[in-house]
């Protein structure tokens, strides 16, 4: 479970910096669903090497 909020609060952090930055509403969306795939993948990769 901290991982998936881990994922959704980067996502959040990333999604809003970027509105911030462009006000492109898509683009944002994008890169926090970027953001917390990566994430997941990221920390799945290291609990699979880890083993």
């Amino acid at each position: 479970m901290p991982t998936f909020i881990l994922g959704l609060v980067l996502a959040a952090l990333s999604g809003g910096i970027t509105y911030g930055l462009t006000t492109d509403g898509q683009l944002a969306a994008i890169v926090g669903t970027i953001a917390a795939v990566l994430t997941w993948l990221g920390i799945a990769t290291l609990l699979i090497a880890d083993d």
